[in-house]
């Protein structure tokens, strides 16, 4: 079997800009590719007489504005499919109801909604969906049945010949290799965690920045693309290693977040082989950060067996037991997990095959299922498309059903998104300005196709470097108000005609993104955070209710979509934070905001690692025992008043102190296990009792340190009115 990191000959282009002693940077091979396909797109069509060249070129402008940088003939074939779907689709439902328009529009705009709901529900490459929903609204001939399966099909032909334009020229021109996002992104997470591993007893602040990027890198190699066209690694091996990865995560997650306060530093006291343990897994995370690029076999160490000290142990109170036993698991875990990815990553590394994609490691789904933003935007989504149908049916504008159809594709850059619809108006009169210029000075003096070829790709190239990705589409969409075809009409009402209709869509956007549902930042964050202690609780309440017996199909889902959710709602948190304008609030600072979520995003990782944990020790005798006689409020609880929107002033004063808390659970522990013979339990059933207890000290600590950032915010006054 090949080297996983084979060394590539460099492209043509490449080795020509290295011969000239320069080289362009990512967003002008961007701009110029995709400023080449749409010259392309444009002049083939008209070279040869074909209609519908606009189509082409309104493709490409798509797939730019919502697509990746990176293309491949597989990213081609799936637009290809999306759009041969959409075109189905759209002309079976112009078959179904040829004279019933009511109902085509009806169901039209129920399969335009679902599609794009699931674009947005994408974590992929979401431009094959959008060309799914474009297409299905293109195929529709403004309500005239004459030769309309001959006009879907020729819109059809040419957006698919937009598609193989765009892939060829991505393909050949600056090709943007998948397997190098992939191994680099593996070789900086390695590298933090190596970090991580050293630094484990650094200063809280900075042990909180390194967990944060931690996090950060893992869902980078998870959005990492893969691409193992070449043999090197297959799909199930490269997710088996990513299993491995994030296994690590985790464990180092706990290492990193345990205080080791109430227990003696020198570990040596209580494991003999401590230090073998230490330099061993120092020495596995130095070669896993280099071995993507070094190519280098990895010197894996034997097995290691922890040796205790027994006697030294039993002088620790049981809060201290715990903590100390769960980190030298820890330890051992995470060596023996770094062995085991160790071993795969030599494996690739040989000549010989590997057989290593059999461990039944779960892909990671490509989906997020059920998200409450995105099943109100497909809502929105479904009434931008009526409403600007009833402005189509009533006022019949130039450009008919086109302004439903860009309304209600484009409805997915400005529904729940930080890009605001005036944003786009503000852009769009820059290129209305521009195109007027063009129309006037420039289209009139043009005679030869070179010259027309020529302008069509430098108004695209300052549209895709000039402006940033998401709304370069508007400035683009003044390219297509110039009427560009083989016999040219220059009529200025008509251009104006063209600039009004794409006015009106952007005005049916601008209404759209203040009704039905508010969108300000500051009760997008509210809510997400009430929402972010809701899963939490209904998360560990689950929990509760398995080792109880008492688990119900109600709870058991609840769960599955917290724990689906809990992550992804701490991102938002962050992401409406910093939108957040802090000039309308006297005392609200966006960094307090952003630290706060981004300790809600910690929060979130370790619940997740707690609720796995205490699904899996269901039959623990001794965590049974805990359970029926703990009397002392649960972390449930704490999370259910925080869900009720409670600050820390309001909630119940047994969590407002910490060292009172971990004093009184001590005690409780101390209480429960005093007349209990620990000899009469397994070595499993005692290792699994102290994680649960030190995993369970560890979320509390996490979340007392939210408390305290909660406290520097005045969350209520983010309720205050404003327009």
């Amino acid at each position: 079997m090949a080297k996983a990191v084979e060394k590539k000959h460099p492209s043509f282009f490449t080795s020509l800009g290295d011969m000239l002693f320069f080289s362009f940077s990512d967003k002008m091979k961007y701009a110029i590719k995709v400023s080449l396909s749409m010259m392309l797109a444009y002049m083939i069509p008209l070279s040869q007489g074909w209609e519908q060249a606009s189509t082409a070129a309104i493709t490409i402008m798509l797939i730019a504005a919502t697509g990746t940088v990176g293309d491949s003939v597989m990213k081609g074939f799936l637009r290809v499919v999306g759009t041969v779907f959409g075109a189905i689709i759209g002309m079976t439902l112009i078959a179904l109801f040829p004279q019933e328009r009511l109902l085509y529009l009806l169901s039209l705009s129920i399969c335009v909604t679902i599609v794009l709901y699931i674009l947005r529900a994408y974590k992929g490459d979401p431009s094959a969906f959008m060309l799914t929903a474009m297409t299905m609204m293109m195929v529709f001939k403004d309500g005239d049945v004459s030769d309309v399966f001959m006009y879907g099909i020729d819109k059809t032909y040419m957006t698919v010949f937009a598609i193989v334009v765009y892939t060829i020229v991505g393909i050949f021109l600056w090709p943007v290799r998948m397997e190098d996002t992939s191994q680099a992104s593996a070789q900086a997470l390695s590298e933090v965690q190596a970090e991580l591993f050293s630094q484990r007893d650094v200063s809280n602040e900075r042990r909180m920045e390194l967990l944060s990027s931690l996090i950060q890198n893992e869902n980078r190699l998870l959005a990492a693309n893969r691409d193992t066209g070449s043999g090197d690694v297959t799909m199930g091996e490269w997710h088996s290693m990513i299993s491995d990865y994030k296994n690590i995560n985790a464990i180092l997650t706990l290492l990193t977040t345990r205080h080791k306060v109430g227990y003696p530093p020198d570990m040596s006291r209580f494991i003999r082989n401590y230090t073998q343990l230490d330099s061993e897994i120092a020495l596995l995370f130095k070669a896993l950060s280099t071995v993507w690029t070094d190519n280098e076999e990895i010197v894996i160490p034997q097995e290691i067996t922890l040796d205790y000290l027994t006697d030294e142990m039993k002088t620790l109170s049981h809060i201290d037991r715990a903590s100390l036993l769960s980190t030298l698991q820890e330890m051992k875990k995470l060596h023996e997990a770094l062995r085991h990815l160790a071993q795969k990553i030599n494996a690739i590394q040989s000549p010989l095959p590997t057989f290593f994609d059999d461990e039944n490691v779960p892909e990671n789904t490509r989906f997020l299922w059920g998200d409450i933003e995105h099943i109100k935007a497909a809502f929105v989504t479904f009434l931008i498309f009526w409403a600007a149908t009833f402005f189509w049916i009533e006022m019949n504008p130039f450009g008919g059903f086109m302004v439903v159809a860009l309304a209600t594709g484009l409805s997915v850059l400005t529904t729940f998104t930080p890009l605001k619809p005036s944003l786009l108006i503000v852009v769009f009169t820059v290129s209305f300005i521009f195109a007027t210029l063009m129309y006037i000075w420039v289209l009139p003096n043009l005679h030869y196709g070179w010259e027309l070829g020529l302008f069509i790709f430098f108004y695209a190239f300052i549209a895709f470097y000039l402006i940033p990705q998401k709304v370069s589409i508007l400035f683009l969409l003044g390219l297509f108000t110039l009427g560009i075809n083989n016999v040219m009409y220059y009529n200025f009402g008509i251009f104006l005609l063209l600039l009004l209709m794409f006015y009106l869509f952007l005005i049916i956007l601008h209404i759209f993104y203040y009704i039905p549902f508010s969108t300000k930042p500051e009760n997008l964050f509210l809510r997400l955070k009430k929402r972010f202690f809701t899963l939490a609780y209904y998360l560990l309440e689950r929990a509760k209710k398995h080792q109880e017996g008492k688990d119900t199909i109600r709870f058991r889902l609840i769960a599955k979509y917290s724990e689906m959710h809990l992550m992804h709602t701490s991102k938002k948190m962050q992401l409406w934070a910093s939108q957040i304008d802090a000039g309308y609030f006297d005392t609200i600072d966006n960094d307090r905001l952003i630290v706060y979520s981004k300790e809600s995003e910690r929060i979130a990782y370790m619940l997740g690692l707690l609720y796995r944990h205490e699904m899996n020790i269901q039959s623990n005798r001794l965590v049974t025992l805990l359970r029926e006689k703990y009397t002392l409020p649960s972390l449930s609880d704490l999370l259910d008043e925080y869900a009720q929107g409670k600050n820390k002033k309001d909630v119940s004063g047994f969590w407002k102190n910490e060292k009172e808390v971990i004093s009184m659970v001590e005690k409780s522990l101390s209480d429960i296990l005093s007349p209990i013979d620990l000899a009469s339990y397994t070595k499993k059933e005692i290792v699994e009792f102290y994680e649960n207890i030190s995993l369970r000290r560890d979320v509390w600590l996490a979340l007392f340190a939210l408390q305290e950032k909660g406290e520097e915010i005045d969350f209520k006054l983010l309720k205050r009115g404003r327009f």
